[in-house]
């Protein structure tokens, strides 16, 4: 029988592609494409890409089945949805494992931890492969999934114990290099706790990755995140700033070495966090190649101001946006002031906007990205700010867009207009470009 993943939920009339009206309907299911099992839509979208025409076993909605086949140009043109797919979910119990950490009565999706190669291939996801069978690399080889993300975090078997919080069941070296030579690329990444998989642990983990395979292609590293959360959870510690520029010290060799060999990239991505911690430039532009990890906060800072370089010359320079308060939580706070603040001024924004630093109440001052604000939080801080000037102060609060999910609503489920309620002000999200947003939102802009 087919997953539920393969029931049809949508697609368009097959009749406007030369077909039956009823040759394929809402509510029915695909059992096998060209002779072979359909378990997900990943299977479907490999099968129906091959040839000019594929055949279809589908098991109709009264329970009946029928083989047909379709051009694929019609499968393509018809725009099929299935079912959401169902997922593996992961079983490691890693100390640090965001889930793990929040508290209770959140949306029912932040409690999803998610282990699946596919999920992987198609959003980025990171995944363990500690549960991976033979059958699914070489799925992943055969459909060319193709780039997987995994966290590997420590090579040495131990010290992997303990951070998985599990035994393990393969050998991640043996996974990686058969999904490498089998021409699959890979993005790999390790959260380093301070006193666990640092330091000598964290050496071994980046030589044994840059030589084991040139399909290893990136290597993110990434301090560890803790929320107040953290009853029954193993005892570790965020780090200090003034222990961040020692990783970067023990990484920079490895990063000059890997650009230098055969591979000709740095391969070693420290996160923005290590160098805003130890109050260090940024790398430039280009010594992030072609930021293969942006979505793990790999050149996020570079990246930001090499847009607002772009935008400035596509929409001019505002010289005055002092009534605009830019909120942002303590990390975003200090990336203004040591970095972009510095490049409005040489760009020619003679009068800045000002800082809302908002204190992560909710989750604890170790976490201090803008993305895990909550509304409550938010509007709070907003509000005292105004009461403490005594007037409305700025005339627009910008919320950074990663506070807001697909719905435009925080973690806490508020909206825009919940937030400038409760904030006294009026409050928005910048969008993709801040620059634009200054000359549409500040009255002063110019």
């Amino acid at each position: 029988m087919a997953d539920r993943a393969l029931e049809i939920v949508s697609l368009r009339n097959p009749a406007d592609f030369g077909l039956p009206a009823d040759i394929l309907g809402v509510g029915d299911k695909i059992i096998e494409v060209a002779g072979a099992e359909a378990k997900d839509q990943v299977d479907f979208h490999f099968h129906t890409s091959q040839g000019e025409s594929v055949s279809i076993k589908v098991e109709r909605r009264n329970g009946d089945v029928h083989d047909i086949v379709l051009p694929t140009t019609a499968v393509d043109g018809m725009e099929i949805f299935f079912e959401a797919m169902d997922f593996r979910r992961c079983r490691c119990k890693c100390p640090f494992c965001f889930v793990d950490q929040m508290p209770k009565g959140m949306r029912e999706t932040l409690y999803v931890k998610d282990e699946d190669f596919r999920l992987s291939f198609l959003y980025g996801n990171f995944t363990t492969m500690n549960d991976m069978t033979d059958a699914e690399l070489d799925k992943i080889i055969e459909q060319r999934n193709t780039p997987q993300w995994v966290s590997v975090h420590v090579i040495e078997e131990s010290m992997r114990r303990f951070i998985f919080g599990r035994p393990m069941k393969r050998d991640i070296r043996e996974t990686l290099l058969k999904l490498a030579e089998g021409d699959i690329k890979v993005h790999a990444q390790a959260v380093i706790i301070p006193g666990k998989n640092d330091e000598d642990y964290l050496r071994e983990t980046i030589e044994t990755l840059s030589g084991l395979h040139p399909n290893i292609v990136s290597m993110a590293v990434v301090p560890v995140g803790l929320t107040k959360y953290r009853d029954k959870l193993p005892g570790i510690r965020a780090y200090r700033d003034e222990e961040m520029g020692a990783l970067l010290d023990l990484v920079e060799p490895y990063r000059q070495k890997c650009l230098k060999g055969p591979r000709a990239s740095h391969f070693v991505f420290p996160s923005d966090e290590w160098y805003v911690g130890s109050g260090r430039d940024v790398p430039h532009y280009d010594a992030y190649e072609d930021f293969p990890q942006l979505d793990n906060g790999i050149g996020s800072i570079r990246s930001f101001l090499d847009e607002i370089d772009s935008d400035l010359g596509l929409h001019g320079v505002p010289t005055d946006v002092s009534d605009v308060r830019i909120v942002t939580g303590s990390l975003g706070a200090r990336v203004f002031e040591r970095y972009v603040f510095p490049f409005f001024i040489e760009k020619g924004i003679e009068k800045l906007p000002t800082i809302s630093n908002v204190d992560n109440d909710f989750f604890g001052a170790t976490v201090t990205c803008s993305g895990l604000l909550i509304g409550a939080d938010i509007s709070k801080s907003l509000a005292d700010e105004n009461l403490a000037a005594g007037t409305n102060g700025s005339s627009v609060a910008f919320i950074p867009p990663n506070c807001l999910n697909h719905e435009g609503k925080t973690i806490d489920g508020m909206d825009l207009e919940a937030l400038s309620t409760a904030a006294g002000m009026r409050v928005v999200s910048p969008g993709e470009s801040i620059i634009e947003a200054f000359h549409e939102f500040s009255g002063a802009a110019s």
